[in-house]
């Protein structure tokens, strides 16, 4: 027969196949031989075929006794880590978009021999699925290790988070969270797929033994952990037309296959070349540039309650993907200067047609006006600084500072600072343009389609705006990522040390790898970009209170300021060559500052620190807490005084759910006193947070204090 008649027979009996939820002794997994065909991973050296069943695995566990605890001197509560073990575990299996069974039981010994049986029939390698791969890993690790050996490949991207294990028999093991970038009950939603999470039904703070039975609720629950997964994994491939072979393993990874194909038909290995330097100097070079969005708040309001006033938000639309499609970017590759008479006026009077990346090196550096409440300079990235004057760590006052810098944050250093003298050495030049017009076109059709989609298409939607925020990932990924390594026997993670030449023949892998075509210096530069807009955006308001990379919190907006922005962008897209998307007569821009009256406006807000702060909403009326690290709902802890958000305040792990991870590792599998089989696990406990004080230097101080300042003679 052929294959197109073997896949009919076999699609024929699968939907027969009346779905059941059955515990793992006593089903025919004979059946699984009727109903499995397998594909084969191409272009990757030797072929290796996989069985196309769509399988997730899950466990629940429980700990041996609740933990003790000690109340700490600042009135916290530390726990004392106790085992935990697995009590339930399902594996469900979907093929042919019809959901053929869910296996269940208790000791994890008895999930090996369930896939032993799964393994024997089937034609081919196995591809389990794990939504949260870290967590399951850590409990399963030594009886997969045990039954197939150590893995052979094993891709980690953080000691603790594997999120993709293969094994000498060819099974693998994927993260399902890091595809889905969301948790299960919001992918099973956003998926719209006929089982959703079980929110609930499960108590997990219940201590269980591995040989109880289970309630109906309890049943449903951890059936629908892994039936809600096969589906919406069979929906993404579905809707991505790809089979689990082609699927990528990250989000990230479905806009790498897409740019890969279009950029393929547009030459974009032959541009990336001749952008991209061979020299790993200059990618060192271009990391030291590199920063993250800018976060921070107005020191002069720290620790006060703004509230005679509403404080509203102002988002940007889609702020990375806009800087994309009108920023400039590098087109070439850097070259050094060699210009004694080199300049920070002399550079950016060029600004405009090239791209710039230097050393600056600034003596006495200070703000021009001491009041001004957002700081940019980043302690954090300089290379040398001398007696700096700190707003929570961004740079008032140095004596001496030495930071790499490109053109576009050099912009802001020239508004924001003033200094005695200043050297730009280390001079790098580009000629830079748009970013080519196949790439801006594929931002601009995924933002189309969030568009078209949003309130229509659920499915849809969810995915056109995961791959959106992705392109910008794309553009910043680092070309060498560190080998972390997990030791089999001892459960720790080692990050491999790499020689100079070990990093030169990497970065030299990653310049000739056809799978590489979006310069890492086009991230640096969409990164500034983003920025310099959020600066402009900050200067449309009376008292700018707070930043987060793409949005400002103030009062005193400033409407003609604000409109003017928006015309602007407007304009930039025009002759960019795109426009906005109009649907039902509204019409939606990249890059826009937009607030939703209701969401975005705050009768009370209070700020402690980068990523802490809290506002009363006026729609609800009730306040809303960003602090990072700790789950929303710790707002509860406030009990509505926005008044406790001070730093000593102690947020609740017990109300907020916030959690420490500890990591427990046994000598070998073996038997507790009650009969459950111990291997290595994980120990959730409360974790209270405590909220610190931000660092705030005083530039008066400069006029009180006698400062140490290190005179370098020139040579």
């Amino acid at each position: 027969m052929t294959k197109q008649e073997v896949y009919n027979v076999k699609n024929e009996y699968a939907q027969k196949i009346r779905y059941q939820m059955h515990y793992w002794r006593g089903w025919q997994y004979a059946k699984l031989k009727r109903i499995s065909m397998f594909v084969s991973r191409r272009g990757r050296g030797k072929r290796q075929s996989y069985s196309d069943l769509i399988i997730m695995a899950d466990t629940e566990t429980s700990k041996s006794h609740e933990n003790p605890t000690i109340k700490q001197k600042d009135g916290s509560f530390k726990y004392v880590p106790v085992d935990n073990y697995i009590v339930a575990w399902t594996l469900s299996i979907r093929a042919f978009h019809h959901n053929i069974v869910t296996l269940y039981g208790n000791r994890p010994s008895e999930f090996i021999k369930c896939l032993n049986l799964i393994i024997k029939n089937t034609p081919a390698a196995l591809i389990i699925y794990y939504h949260n791969l870290s967590y399951d890993w850590q409990f399963l690790r030594k009886f997969y290790i045990q039954e197939y050996g150590d893995p052979v490949e094993q891709l980690n991207t953080k000691p603790h988070y594997p999120i993709n294990i293969k094994f000498g028999n060819g099974m693998e093991l994927r993260d399902s969270l890091i595809l889905a970038q969301r948790s299960l009950e919001k992918w099973a939603n956003d998926m719209d797929v006929e089982h959703k999470k079980a929110v609930g039904k499960w108590d997990y703070d219940k201590i269980r033994n591995q040989g109880e039975s289970f309630t109906p609720d309890e049943l449903e629950y951890i059936e629908h952990d892994t039936l809600a997964g096969v589906e919406c994994i069979d929906k993404q491939m579905e809707i991505l037309h790809k089979d689990l072979t082609s699927v990528p393993i990250t989000a990230t990874g479905v806009v790498r296959q897409d740019t890969l194909h279009i950029g393929k038909e547009n030459k974009a290995k032959d541009a990336f070349k001749r952008q991209v330097s061979e020299d790993y100097q200059i990618q060192q070079m271009l990391e030291h540039i590199y920063h993250g969005g800018f976060t921070h708040g107005n020191r002069h309001f720290y620790n006060k309650t703004l509230e005679k006033e509403m404080t509203q938000g102002q988002d940007f639309a889609s702020s990375y993907p806009y800087a994309i499609l009108v920023g400039k970017l590098p087109c070439e590759r850097f070259h050094l200067l060699m210009d004694p008479t080199a300049s920070l006026d002399k550079i950016l009077s060029k600004a405009d047609k090239y791209a710039f990346m230097f050393k600056l090196t600034l003596h006495n550096v200070k703000l021009k006006d001491k009041n001004w409440p957002m700081p940019m300079l980043q302690y954090s990235k300089t290379v040398y600084c001398v007696n700096p004057i700190l707003d929570n760590g961004r740079i008032m006052y140095a004596a001496y500072v030495e930071i790499y810098v490109n053109e576009i944050d050099a912009m802001l250093i020239n508004d924001i600072y003033t200094w005695d003298k200043h050297v730009c050495t280390e001079i790098y030049a580009a000629a830079k343009d748009l970013a080519p017009k196949w790439f801006r076109n594929y931002v601009y059709s995924l933002f189309v389609d969030k568009c078209e989609l949003k309130g229509v298409d659920k499915v849809r939607y969810a995915i056109s705006k995961s791959k959106l925020n992705s392109c910008y990932g794309m553009c910043c990924q680092k070309p060498i990522s560190p080998d972390i390594v997990e030791d089999y026997d001892t459960g720790d993670f080692i990050i491999a040390d790499m020689t100079e030449e070990d990093q030169a023949a990497a970065y030299n892998k990653y310049y000739n790898s056809f799978n590489k075509i979006l310069p890492f210096h086009w991230g640096c530069w969409v990164t500034s970009i983003a920025m310099y807009n959020l600066f402009q955006l900050g200067k449309c308001c009376k008292i700018w209170f707070y930043s987060d990379t793409d949005s400002c919190y103030g009062q005193g907006w400033d409407q003609k300021k604000l409109d003017a922005y928006n015309q602007g962008c407007k304009e930039k897209l025009k002759a960019a060559g795109y426009d906005a998307v109009r649907i039902n007569g509204k019409e939606f821009w990249l890059g826009v500052a937009e607030s939703d009256p209701e969401e975005d406006v705050y009768t009370e807000f209070r700020y402690q620190g980068a990523k802490r702060y809290v506002g009363r909403q006026l729609k609800d009326g009730k306040l809303h807490i960003t602090v990072a690290g700790v789950p929303k709902r710790a707002a509860a802890c406030l009990n509505d005084d926005i008044e406790n958000f001070h730093p000593g305040f102690i947020f609740s792990g017990v109300i907020s759910g916030k959690k420490l991870v500890t990591y427990n590792y046994v000598e070998e599998i073996h038997l507790d006193p009650n009969g459950n089989e111990i291997g290595d696990s994980i120990d959730l406990t409360p974790c209270d947070y405590k909220l610190d004080s931000a660092s705030h230097g005083n530039i008066d101080d400069l006029f009180k204090e006698d400062i140490n300042i290190i005179v370098y003679d020139q040579e």
